[in-house]
C-alpha cells in the first residue's frame, strides 16, 4: 500500500484560510510529486551562506510548518560562519542545529527547497545532484535563472521586506499553528529585514509583525536584541569611526581587512544615522573576499541600482528598497588586490557625489567623522 503524503489534520488546528492558501497548495503539491517520483521521504532547507535573522527565521518556520503537514523529514543546511552578536544570540536562545552543508548527501533528499536567497547568487551553493523545487524570496533575481535550475515553484516578492513574513503567510494560509519556537524566530526575521517596521515595509510585514509578536517568547527576544558584546566589536568599531570619510550626503568607510565580515553591514546601518547623511557604503576584506554593505534613507533612493553602480559590474550582489550588499572575489587575497579594489568603489563614490568634478582635492578626499 503507497504511503500517505499528507499527515492528518488535528481538530485543533485552525482552517486554513487567508491569502497564503493558494501559495501554500500549490507549494505543497510540487513536494507532494517529489515524494511521489522519488520515493525519498525527505527535503532539504536552504539559505544563503552566513544567515541572518530572517534567513533563519524563514528555514525555521518553512521546516516546522511542511513538516507538520507532509509525511516528510525537513532538514535544514547551511555554511558559512555565524558573526553578528544578535544573529549568535538567536542560534543560542533558539536552540537551532543545522546540518553543515559541505557533510549533505543530496542523494538522500527529494529535492531542496531555498529561501531569502536565488540561484546564482554569489553567496549560495545548491548541492550538486539536488532538484531545487521551490524558491521563496524577497530579493531582486532573475526569473531565468530560477527556470534553468528547474524551480517548479518560484515566489519571489521584492516588494516585500522579509521573507520571514512571505513564510508566514504560507503557514497562515495553510491552517499550520505555530509554537513559540516558530514564531519568535520568524519574528526576529521580519524585526531584522524591516528594522522594527522601520524600513523596506509592505502591508504582509506589517500584519506578520504584529501577529507574531503576540506569539513569541518576550523575553528571548529581549535577550537577542541586546546580547553581550565582546570587546573585538568596540575595537573594530573604534577603527571604522577613524577610517569613515564624509562626502556631502554619503559616508564611506572602506576599512582594508576586517576580522568580522558582519562588521561590515553593522557600520554601514551605524552610519546611516549620521545626521545629514543620506546613503552609506562600507567595505572590508575577509577570507578572499570583499564584501560591501550600502544603505539609503531617502525616498526614491534605492540601494540595489545604488550598488550597481558603484560595483561597475564586479562581483556579485543583490538587494531591495534601502539595503543592499554584495561581494567581491579577491584574488589571491592580496593587497595589492584589495587596493585596487577600494582604489575602484571610492572612485565610483566620486562620480556619484561630484559628477562634475568640481570638487576640490580637500573635499575629494572626504572630511574625518571623528
Amino acid at each position: 500500500m503507497e504511503k500517505p503524503l499528507r499527515r492528518d489534520r488535528p481538530s485543533t488546528w485552525p482552517s486554513p484560510s487567508g491569502a497564503g492558501t493558494e501559495r501554500g497548495e500549490a507549494l505543497l503539491r510540487v513536494l507532494e510529486q517529489a515524494l511521489r517520483q522519488t520515493g525519498r521521504r525527505s527535503f532539504l532547507v536552504l539559505t544563503h551562506k552566513g544567515p541572518d535573522p530572517d534567513a533563519l527565521g524563514a528555514c525555521v518556520g518553512l521546516a516546522g510548518g511542511l513538516a507538520q503537514l507532509l509525511e516528510a523529514d525537513f532538514r535544514v543546511a547551511t555554511s558559512g560562519r555565524i558573526f553578528r552578536a544578535e544573529n549568535l544570540a538567536m542560534v543560542r536562545e533558539l536552540g537551532l542545529f543545522f546540518d553543515e552543508l559541505g557533510n549533505v548527501d543530496a542523494a538522500r533528499f527529494a529535492g531542496g527547497l531555498l529561501v531569502d536567497s536565488q540561484p546564482g547568487f554569489g553567496h549560495t551553493q545548491i548541492p550538486t545532484g539536488l532538484p531545487l523545487l521551490a524558491v521563496i524570496d524577497h530579493h531582486r533575481g532573475s526569473e531565468d535563472r530560477c527556470l534553468s535550475a528547474g524551480v517548479r515553484h518560484r515566489d519571489v516578492r521584492d516588494g516585500v521586506g522579509s521573507t520571514s513574513a512571505i513564510v508566514w503567510e504560507y503557514l497562515q494560509g495553510l491552517g499550520v499553528p505555530l509554537d513559540t519556537r516558530m514564531a519568535t524566530a520568524l519574528f526576529c526575521g521580519v524585526r531584522y529585514d524591516t528594522g522594527d517596521l522601520s524600513q523596506n515595509v509592505s502591508a504582509l510585514d506589517e500584519q506578520a509583525y504584529f501577529e507574531l509578536f503576540r506569539q513569541a517568547d518576550r523575553p528571548m527576544l529581549a535577550r537577542i536584541q541586546r546580547p553581550r558584546l565582546p570587546q573585538e566589536y568596540f575595537k573594530e568599531l573604534q577603527r571604522s569611526l577613524r577610517l569613515a570619510r564624509r562626502h556631502g550626503p554619503a559616508v564611506v568607510a572602506l576599512l582594508g581587512q576586517v576580522v568580522n565580515p558582519e562588521s561590515v553591514a553593522e557600520m554601514a546601518d551605524f552610519f546611516l544615522r549620521l545626521e545629514g547623511v543620506h546613503w552609506t557604503l562600507v567595505g572590508g576584506a575577509y577570507e578572499g573576499q570583499y564584501y560591501v554593505s550600502l544603505r539609503t534613507r531617502l525616498p526614491g533612493l534605492e540601494a540595489y541600482p545604488l550598488l550597481d553602480r558603484l560595483l561597475g559590474g564586479q562581483g556579485s550582489f543583490g538587494g531591495h528598497g534601502s539595503v543592499a550588499g554584495g561581494r567581491i572575489g579577491l584574488e589571491g587575497a592580496s593587497h595589492p588586490a584589495l587596493r585596487t579594489v577600494e582604489r575602484r568603489l571610492r572612485a565610483r563614490v566620486l562620480e556619484v557625489v561630484d559628477p562634475a568634478g568640481a570638487l576640490d582635492e580637500e573635499a575629494r578626499l572626504g572630511r574625518p567623522l571623528t
